[in-house]
């Protein structure tokens, strides 16, 4: 994977973090063009990418990936198994490009998202392979794989599968498996089964045409209007929470807007959907940090993380 994750830091010498920060207006749009991704593509990645809490500068400290409080922690795990993970994923976050102070960086994170999208199936299985070994697999490295992925199995059923599994791969009986016989292994499984595994797409394919059709008209500058916070989505909030008849005023609160707000509000205006929208906006044009993930925050703590989803498209 060292080999591929080279390609995840920089585009012809440009390094995006020292020309621009999330709080530019450009933020948005100079890593669609340097990273050779739609402005929708990079989007989805900037939500997926704040849900990891970045610091000003848009970048992540590798380390954060082994916290147990993030999406690659393993909260649940125990005892040896999850020191078992964390140095297979640490094995792994070593072959990613890296800052000089060990951050890894959003651009790093686009690249990354597009090869994933773009390389062929070859490619990324290759790939795949250089993760799970630097070289070849043998039985013993086989079977602790396998207690990895079935830690409620048995020892002897572990054995049992990881036999099977060298004897179906291993065709020449020679004991280990290397990186070509198991890409070649992997070709000659049905093709669907394949790619439907390995295929990634940015922007999910359960987003309508019309959504997608849009976000690629939007101008720059609407687009990317306070750290690439499109308006529109406060009315499709305000139209969620109504629709699903959630407390609006639990994330007013969430938001910083007073009981005395939300109460005016109400008096204001008849529609719920108004009062919800009509305090969205308030909030909006008050807030004085970067507010994509800031609302993001807001409506996981207040119990709407559907809608934060579906809003957002959060769901690769």
């Amino acid at each position: 994977m060292g080999t591929h994750a080279s390609n995840f830091c920089r585009n012809e010498g440009l390094i995006l973090t020292e020309v621009t920060d999330p709080s530019q207006a450009n933020w948005i749009v100079l890593h669609a063009e340097t990273c050779k991704m739609t402005v929708p593509e990079v989007q989805r990645c900037w939500s997926r990418f704040l849900m990891l809490q970045p610091n000003q500068k848009g970048n992540l400290p590798r380390t954060h990936f082994l916290q147990t409080n993030t999406p690659f922690g393993q909260k649940k795990r125990r005892g040896e198994q999850k020191l078992n993970k964390k140095k297979n994923l640490r094995t792994f976050l070593q072959q990613i490009p890296v800052t000089d102070d060990d951050q890894i960086t959003f651009q790093t994170f686009c690249n990354a998202a597009s090869w994933l999208f773009k390389s062929s199936l070859e490619t990324k299985l290759r790939g795949l392979y250089q993760i799970l070994a630097p070289g070849n697999i043998s039985k013993k490295q086989l079977r602790d794989l396998f207690h990895e992925l079935y830690p409620k199995e048995s020892r002897r059923a572990v054995n049992e599968l990881s036999s099977l599994f060298l004897k179906a791969v291993d065709k020449n009986n020679q004991g280990y498996i290397s990186e070509d016989v198991f890409v070649a292994w992997v070709q000659n499984l049905p093709q669907e089964m394949v790619q439907s595994i390995l295929n990634f797409p940015i922007i999910s394919p359960n987003l309508t045409l019309s959504k997608s059709q849009i976000s690629h008209l939007s101008t720059a500058a609407e687009v990317e209007d306070k750290q690439g916070f499109n308006k529109r989505q406060l009315s499709e909030v305000a139209m969620e929470i109504s629709a699903k008849k959630r407390n609006w005023k639990l994330l007013a609160s969430k938001l910083g807007i007073s009981e005395e707000g939300c109460f005016r509000l109400e008096h204001e205006h008849l529609e719920t959907v108004d009062q919800i929208l009509k305090m969205l906006q308030m909030w909006y044009r008050m807030c004085q940090e970067a507010p994509l993930p800031r609302l993001q925050a807001a409506l996981r703590e207040s119990g709407n993380v559907d809608i934060c989803n579906k809003v957002f498209h959060l769901s690769f």
